[in-house]
């Protein structure tokens, strides 16, 4: 299992979902999702943890992935808040804010909760019992604070 901490960092681009007075009076942070060539092992899963901060508000994922490699060159991408994904790790319903189901390429525009949270962006490749797939995923996480 491969784990991610994403870095935050200051962006001048505005998020398409921010609310007028939050570009106004706060700053927005974006949080960068991108690696060029992430390597998932069958019967596994990888996956970014989004931690948001106390105050945040206008928060969005948006971005793109791609998978290639076994028969399907599929994955299954979900989105889940922190219990969620203890539920959905033990195999358990879980209830998700993004669900791809099995696919090669996607787009992920999701809007989440103001306030305080930690959310996980998962690439799941359980269903394959064989063969590695590779994701390649360029996405940013943005808030304003």
């Amino acid at each position: 299992m491969f784990y991610y901490n994403a870095r935050n960092r200051a962006n001048p681009n505005p998020n398409p979902a921010a609310n007028p007075i939050d570009q106004l009076t706060k700053q927005q942070r974006t949080v960068t999702l991108a690696n060029p060539a992430l390597a998932i092992n069958a019967l596994s899963f990888s996956y970014f943890k989004l931690d948001i901060p106390a105050g945040a508000s206008s928060v969005s994922l948006h971005g793109n992935f791609t998978a290639s490699g076994g028969l399907g060159n599929d994955i299954e991408v979900v989105l889940l808040s922190q219990n969620d994904f203890v539920n959905w790790q033990n195999g358990h319903e879980a209830m998700s804010f993004y669900n791809s189901g099995k696919v090669t390429v996607g787009n992920i525009n999701v809007n989440l909760p103001a306030n305080a949270g930690t959310y996980y962006l998962v690439f799941n490749n359980k269903f394959s019992l064989l063969t590695q797939k590779v994701l390649r995923v360029d996405a940013a996480l943005t808030y304003y604070q």
